[in-house]
């Protein structure tokens, strides 16, 4: 019953109002909300929203701390048993600074300091694309929804006043109907941005936060790549002076 009322109060605010602004103003609205659960689910660990529930806090602690354990041991140490326990660590542990370590261990296997420095740029630029994906989309239709709202109570207004200059008399009563309708469109177009503008700043926020983390973890991989290339030139000239 409260599906049904809801959805009646939502075909009736859509008579009311510009039928014209209020329809896209309702896309708009399910636009903003799918971006928004998108980039909630990338941008954090899934079971980060499942917090309050002593299980799912304590295997994500547990995971993450796992996961700098592994990072740690495999900049102190680029072995096989390593590069394993830090690729485990990565898909339990399901955040974007994961996905990037991802990438970078594919090119492990491969001899050349050069071509792995490399790679580590580009899986550091590829992650960075991937999370400001759809981020200016949702600050788009954030930001048009209050302008489509003012632009339906423009509307109404218009068309309200339009009405009273052709009637004979002056009806306090729909005159102020009408301004209510009017005002309607520009109330719905800022219950409509508000959450698209919450969702945008802490969405925003928590991306620069991540790709700072990457850019840390990017620069202490290629200074250890260049310090392994550098070790093994030393043992090469070394061995060459001995023969």
């Amino acid at each position: 019953m409260m599906i049904l009322d809801l959805f009646e109060r939502l075909g009736k605010l859509i008579e009311e109002g510009t039928l014209g602004v209020m329809v896209p103003l309702m896309g708009t609205c399910f636009v903003i909300c799918y971006l928004a659960v998108d980039r909630f689910r990338y941008l954090y660990e899934p079971r980060s929203f499942f917090r309050f529930i002593p299980t799912f806090r304590r295997s994500l602690l547990e995971d993450k701390v796992g996961f700098q354990k592994c990072l740690t041991s495999f900049l102190e140490a680029d072995n096989a048993e390593s590069r394993k326990k830090l690729e485990l660590a990565c898909q339990k542990y399901q955040t974007p600074h994961g996905r990037f370590i991802q990438r970078c261990l594919l090119g492990q296997g491969r001899r050349g300091g050069k071509v792995q420095q490399l790679e580590t740029q580009q899986a550091e630029l590829s992650e960075n694309l991937a999370i400001e994906t759809s981020i200016p989309l949702l600050s788009t239709f954030a930001r048009t929804a209050p302008l489509m709202g003012l632009m339906g109570t423009v509307t109404g207004m218009i068309a309200t006043f339009s009405a009273m200059m052709l009637s004979s008399g002056t009806d306090p009563k729909a005159l102020s109907s009408g301004i209510r309708i009017a005002l309607l469109a520009t109330n719905v177009g800022l219950v409509v941005s508000l959450p698209g503008i919450v969702a945008l700043g802490i969405l925003s926020r928590r991306g620069q936060v991540l790709q700072e983390e990457i850019r840390k973890t990017s620069l202490l991989l290629r200074n250890h790549k260049a310090e392994s290339s550098n070790s093994d030139l030393k043992g090469v000239h070394i061995e060459e002076s001995a023969k």
